[in-house]
């Protein structure tokens, strides 16, 4: 009766995210969720470590431009 209405298998496949387009799993939930403090550039305030920024002059040193 304590059978979960969840089938085998069912958590494995893995959602690419979207601000980076890679597939993570759990394990690297905060890295592609939680928004980090980044600095003063405009484009990447709130957004998670795996955003890269596409400004030219991102600041920031979490996602600075790598262009």
């Amino acid at each position: 009766m304590n059978q979960s209405s969840i089938p085998q298998g069912a958590g494995t496949e893995r959602l690419p995210c979207p601000y980076c387009g890679e597939s993570y799993e759990s394990g690297d939930l905060a890295r592609h969720n939680e928004p980090v403090q980044c600095g003063p550039c405009i484009q990447c305030v709130g957004k998670p470590a795996c955003f890269r920024c596409g400004l030219m002059y991102c600041a920031c040193d979490v996602h600075k431009f790598r262009g």
